[in-house]
């Protein structure tokens, strides 16, 4: 799924046909660059360095260019926004359509402030299928010194119990969404070389081994974390591996804090 309006494979003018060549011949100088000596940072026309840095990722429709929604996006504004939209809606449907229909992809994008890569690179892939039997609702990719990892996220119901108080148990919600997610897992301890040549990672060089693919589960609200509920999300988190859970609240959180930061 393309996350803009246009496609930044296509090369549109012949001033981003200039520019793209030019950071081509700069990026194949075999010495030690200045990087304002790249036009996607110095090129005078905005719209232009913007092409610039889609066109030169692994995957330039899907790319989240941080410097592009610092400079547009008033995070705390969005935060309060999505707050309210949270709090509204009356299931998943609701609040995805929200993200989508307004291409707010720095929300889910948030979720790499939950870990320590996406700094050098960051992609999202909406509704990203594993094979043919199931569909992530949001695919990351990020990178880091270490190299690339992934985290495969479920968006659950936000207006609901975390916990059945009568029977001391997940609600359906939560019951669903790590279904969900053990089935992903299951399929990708099986299925993994597939998988990476499926999405184009191979062809890029980039083989994600399968303790760097992570779960990311978004379910309920703070308001619904008794004590009970919290200790059994990590007792949870603790019998699967690379497993994260967290109720929507902790988005809000994250679009806060985007608005002091440099990178994801």
């Amino acid at each position: 799924m393309n996350l803009y309006e246009r496609d930044y494979t296509i090369i549109l003018t012949d001033e981003e046909k200039e520019a793209y060549e030019k950071e081509i011949a700069y990026a194949s100088i075999p010495t030690v660059k200045n990087s304002r000596g790249f036009p996607r940072f110095s090129h005078p026309d905005k719209g232009v360095r913007d092409f610039l840095w889609q066109k030169r990722s692994y995957f330039p429709n899907n790319y989240l260019h941080f410097g592009k929604y610092k400079e547009e996006v008033d995070f705390e504004l969005e935060a309060e926004m999505f707050a309210e939209v949270l709090s509204s809606s009356e299931n998943e449907q609701q609040f995805q359509k929200y993200i989508k229909e307004n291409r707010k992809w720095f929300i889910p994008g948030s979720i790499f402030l939950d870990y320590n890569f996406g700094h050098h690179a960051a992609y999202l892939f909406p509704e990203q299928k594993l094979g043919t039997d199931y569909i992530a609702d949001y695919m990351l990719i990020g990178k880091n010194s270490d190299g690339y990892s992934i985290v495969l996220v479920e968006f659950e119901n936000a207006n609901t119990e975390f916990i059945l108080k009568t029977e001391n148990t997940e609600s359906e919600s939560v019951r669903k969404g790590l279904t969900q997610i053990r089935d992903w897992k299951r399929w990708l301890d099986s299925n993994r070389d597939y998988f990476m040549r499926n999405i184009g990672l191979i062809n890029h060089g980039i083989d994600i081994p399968t303790f760097r693919i992570y779960y990311y589960l978004v379910v309920s609200r703070r308001e619904y974390m008794t004590d009970r509920a919290t200790e059994l999300r990590s007792q949870l988190m603790y019998e699967m591996q690379n497993l994260k859970i967290v109720s929507f609240d902790r988005l809000v959180e994250n679009l806060y804090k985007l608005e002091g930061y440099n990178s994801w």
